[in-house]
């Protein structure tokens, strides 16, 4: 990734509220679940990207869709950047109850070969050594060298504030990021996702009948409308307008 990546990863989460030096703020609709796996891709280069990423994990959690993530790891996240994400979602759910992230922390490896997880601290064996030393036992678990981090509770924007400008994650904090939480992010952000229950739940991260289920309770509380499609056997479903 080059710096114009990183840059837009930050404005992202500047978005969410987290506390950025920068002016640059995304608009529009942020799929959560891809920008964790850019944020693994990008948080060697910088650090404070994974302290401000793991504080507002450890605050909004829940508006995480978990069963999605969990497929997007298992397709799409490289193997070597599984540790990073990893050890930042254990970091976030320090001390909370339950562990926020544990179902998903079991969809991720450790590296094989421990090193410092910064860049910078690769670029010298006396570097390499000193990361090593001063490692904090959850990044040794994790095989990524770190020292114990602070949060930064005081750099993430209220809820009200967040809410405001992406409505959106008010329905997934509701939910608690279970699977119809997925299913809304899959609609929402996955091509095609709606073409029919069986695509809806590869892309969800659910079984069949679970997001059958799931999509009965959506349709109730009217935040979806699944119908027949024309001239096939199967259901079509699409996100009403607004949620």
């Amino acid at each position: 990734m080059n710096h114009e990546t990183l840059n837009t990863l930050i404005g992202k989460w500047s978005s969410l509220g987290a506390g950025f030096n920068t002016a640059r703020d995304e608009a529009g609709d942020i799929d959560l679940e891809r920008l964790l796996l850019d944020t693994a891709r990008q948080t060697p280069k910088m650090a404070r990207l994974f302290i401000m990423a793991a504080t507002w994990l450890r605050t909004y959690g829940d508006t995480i869709a978990k069963h999605r993530l969990n497929r997007l790891i298992d397709r799409e996240l490289e193997p070597e950047c599984q540790p990073i994400l990893g050890l930042l979602l254990d970091t976030a759910q320090q001390g909370t109850h339950p562990p926020e992230f544990d179902t998903v922390l079991k969809h991720l490896s450790s590296e094989a070969s421990p090193r410092p997880l910064f860049e910078a601290l690769c670029r010298s064996e006396k570097l390499r050594e000193l990361a090593r030393r001063r490692a904090s036992a959850l990044s040794r678990k994790w095989g990524l060298w770190m020292q114990p981090i602070e949060f930064k509770e005081d750099a993430i924007r209220p809820a009200s504030w967040m809410m405001a400008r992406h409505p959106g994650l008010r329905i997934r904090a509701d939910f608690r990021g279970d699977l119809r939480a997925s299913i809304l992010a899959a609609l929402r952000h996955d091509a095609n996702a709606g073409e029919s229950e069986s695509r809806l739940a590869e892309l969800a991260g659910g079984s069949r009948s679970q997001v059958r289920n799931g999509l009965r309770n959506l349709e109730i509380t009217g935040r979806v409308i699944a119908q027949r499609a024309v001239g096939a056997n199967r259901r079509e479903v699409r996100l009403v307008e607004g949620m």
